[in-house]
């Protein structure tokens, strides 16, 4: 599992999450830092349109045109439904290669509700996040997954080959990955058990913070806590703290002791 990203909250965001070739957000210099990893990304899926989310867009749809890699793959680009600024990057990208792509290029405007099937047993459920923009979306990425039960195992191939599935395994639904885009805390079932959390934590403290529409890192480690998330990277830090200093102020405000990290927003992370 490796994720890649680079946030620092009013100038760029973006994540990319190889297990299932996704980069959620798109922000300026996402094609710069992926390099020759663009070609692994087979969809884009954007949260919201803030600048910071959007930005980096048009250069990596060029760039995926234009550099060594295998230009001809499809991109599948998701983003909220009614969305104005995205609506006009659409409005412009499409304008601007219209007849210069050789790649097929599709817009999907999505929903809360709204799955996107990945690969086979996996896909992407969109929810509604809390933020100021229209439509801002949250995401998850699911796995189906099937245990045998407890009483059959031990038990012969031959003789579990005449049982029928449906009597000889427990199925259930893991969250292998949450996603908050920019939002307020939402209801913690959103992140249930999710393996991995990325969440912003635009502010350090309550007093940073003038209007309700992101989070403070210490509703990230209470919303971590109360969906029994196994791991949170904190993410879309205001770049108003000084990065040397984060890493101590967060330590103070883990009195959960839930297992996070964070991203530098100095620096391209990579979480392994």
């Amino acid at each position: 599992m490796i994720i890649k990203n680079f946030s620092k909250a009013l100038y760029s965001s973006w994540h990319y999450y190889a297990p299932d070739r996704i980069l959620f957000d798109c922000g300026e210099g996402a094609a710069l830092h992926l390099k020759q990893e663009i070609f692994a990304v087979q969809k884009i899926v954007l949260s919201h349109g803030h600048i910071d989310h959007i930005s980096g867009l048009l250069s990596f749809l060029c760039l995926r045109q234009s550099t060594k890699g295998d230009t001809e793959k499809p991109l599948d680009i998701y983003y909220p439904e009614g969305d104005r600024s995205i609506g006009i990057m659409i409005k412009a990208a499409n304008e601007m290669f219209k007849h210069f792509l050789k790649y097929e290029l599709n817009w999907h405007p999505i929903n809360p509700g709204s799955r996107v099937e990945l690969k086979k047993g996996r896909y992407l459920e969109a929810f509604k996040a809390d933020h100021g923009t229209e439509n801002p979306l949250i995401f998850t990425i699911n796995e189906d997954r099937k245990r045998l039960k407890k009483e059959l195992q031990g038990t012969a191939g031959q003789e579990l080959a005449k049982i029928p599935n449906d009597e000889k395994y427990d199925y259930n639904t893991a969250k292998v990955l949450a996603y908050s885009g920019d939002s307020m805390p939402v209801d913690p079932d959103v992140y249930r058990n999710a393996k991995i959390l990325i969440h912003e934590a635009t502010f350090l403290t309550e007093s940073d913070r003038k209007h309700p529409i992101h989070s403070t890192a210490q509703e990230a480690f209470d919303l971590a806590k109360e969906a029994n998330v196994e791991r949170l990277i904190l993410c879309h830090i205001s770049p108003r703290y000084f990065p040397d200093k984060i890493a101590h102020l967060l330590s103070k405000l883990n009195t959960h002791e839930i297992p996070y990290e964070f991203v530098m927003p100095d620096k391209v992370n990579c979480f392994e």
